[in-house]
């Protein structure tokens, strides 16, 4: 639908605008349909052949593939199965296999191939609108009754109204800056990837983890006879760098070392990306809301952001569905609703990086502590596979698991047959592990918290409406806030008058 513009131009109309084709933004166009909405699907067309990017997806991720409509296109990829992940230890050298739990199985491809066939079902649903090579330039207005924002598509600039906007467009996310939404950013590691013979791997049907060694690595196949290996560097690292110091790699199998060596003098075959922790202040404001990488991105040595992606675009799917005609209701909702799973990964994730990589006494202790956890106690293996594949999203237990690893750090450091170490470590362990542990301790009380004060106001909230009691914090602490108008250009305009242009151009991608 296109309406006059007082500045001369024509304004379109859409019920929702996403910004963003990857996975992220195929699947939140498949959930919004299902509720009867139109969806204008904005993709900047980067070359995701060139991308280090999502290309693991563990059972969870592909149940919800499922849920959303995407059957098809998940049994027509050429996708190797993932049982679980193989985890080889440096020192001692030990390799420890956690399969999923169930006896799920998840899926490994290259990028491209994964996302261009979600992009191209979506593209035929019925209320889906995909412009490619179209890029959002800026958010005019972002209010309670929806927003304004412009892009250019076939070199032309438009102006489009709609009642939603979302962003999906990945964890640099050019439209959360555009909203306003502060974030939190910290540049973690260099990530190096190559392409190997899948036969170096010692278990071909799982995700390898190597850990321990001066570098970390992850490496799974993606295609019949070829792997990826995934190999975590120091800020500011190139290829030189491995080239320059092949004692980086000594933590991997000798012919996969070798391998990976071989591929380094290969072009283009190497793809480089930052590993980095990006974190949104809020996930919603006004009628935006961000999903994906877009509102949260950490170390990807989980495996979990296509998961987690998947996960937001149902419950938003959900939230929307509980509270038609609500934006404002309904984005809290959302917020609430991903909120725990989504703080579970991220500390996860920055958790098992400082185990797996920290090259201090505390750390070597731990991992020690992991190690022996693992091999003594097949509960403590599967429910470290529930939270690493994102089937555990409570903090609770990721708090009860960090305890007991250092409690078998312990263990091993007295056991005459365990994996080594000594009592000298118990302070370094206790310094180093302190931090983690309180953080996901205290994450774990509100999440507790939070719960408890859901269970119990809800009730006297309706009672209160009721005509049975009238305390007046149960209204207060019940009533959905005003959404804060965004910051980006004039948050008083109405969706009617366009607001001067800021000059500023961001890829969607």
């Amino acid at each position: 639908m296109v309406s006059g513009n007082p500045s001369g131009g024509h304004v379109e109309d859409a019920e929702v605008v996403i910004a963003g084709g990857g996975p992220a933004g195929c699947t939140v166009a498949a959930a919004l349909v299902e509720l009867g909405l139109s969806v204008l699907l904005l993709d900047a067309g980067v070359d995701r052949h060139k991308q280090l990017a999502g290309e693991l997806l563990h059972p969870a991720g592909i149940r919800d593939l499922r849920a959303l409509g995407f059957g098809d296109v998940v049994e027509g990829w050429k996708a190797q199965p993932v049982r679980g992940f193989a985890v080889r230890f440096h020192a001692p050298a030990r390799t420890l296999v956690l399969p999923y739990g169930r006896g799920a199985t998840g899926l490994s491809l290259e990028h491209a191939t994964l996302t261009e066939p979600l992009l191209e079902a979506v593209s035929r649903r019925r209320g889906v609108t995909v412009r490619t090579r179209a890029r959002v330039t800026a958010v005019e207005h972002n209010g309670e009754h929806g927003v304004r924002l412009r892009y250019t598509h076939a070199g032309a600039e438009h102006t489009v109204r709609a009642r939603l906007l979302v962003a999906a467009d990945g964890r640099a996310s050019p439209v959360r800056r555009m909203l306003g939404i502060a974030e939190h950013h910290t540049r973690l590691s260099t990530m190096l990837g190559v392409t190997v013979d899948s036969a170096c791997l010692t278990h071909p049907d799982h995700g390898h983890q190597f850990v321990g060694g001066a570098v970390h690595a992850l490496a799974y196949g993606i295609q019949p006879g070829v792997a990826r290996v995934m190999v975590d560097l120091p800020l500011g690292s190139t290829v030189q760098t491995l080239r320059d110091r092949p004692e980086l790699l000594l933590a991997l199998p000798s012919s996969l070392r070798h391998a990976v060596w071989r591929a380094l003098e290969q072009r283009p075959a190497v793809r480089m990306a930052s590993n980095d922790d990006w974190l949104a202040e809020t996930v919603w404001m006004g009628s935006a809301v961000l999903v994906g990488d877009a509102a949260a991105c950490c170390h990807p040595l989980t495996a979990s952001g296509m998961a987690s992606c998947f996960h937001d675009a149902r419950a938003l799917q959900e939230s929307l569905e509980r509270h038609p005609g609500h934006i404002a209701r309904a984005l809290e909702h959302y917020a609430h609703a991903r909120r725990p799973a989504q703080r579970t990964r991220v500390a996860l994730a920055s958790a098992l990086y400082s185990a797996f990589a920290g090259q201090d006494e505390g750390m070597r202790a731990l991992r020690m502590g992991l190690l022996h956890y693992w091999e003594h106690s097949p509960r403590g293996a599967r429910a470290s596979m529930a939270l690493l594949s994102s089937e555990e999203p409570r903090m609770r237990v990721m708090a009860r698991e960090y305890l007991r690893v250092i409690a078998h750090a312990f263990a091993a450091m007295l056991s005459p047959s365990g994996p080594g170490g000594s009592l000298r470590s118990a302070g370094p362990l206790l310094r180093s592990a302190g931090p983690p542990l309180r953080g996901t301790v205290a994450s774990a009380v509100e999440q507790v918290g939070s719960w408890l004060h859901r269970r119990v106001r809800r009730p006297v909230y309706t009672l209160a409406r009721a005509g049975w009691v009238s305390p007046r914090r149960a209204f207060a602490s019940n009533r959905y806030p005003r959404p804060r108008q965004s910051t980006c250009r004039d948050s008083r305009a109405d969706s009617a008058t366009p607001a001067p242009s800021s000059g500023r151009t961001a890829g969607t991608q």
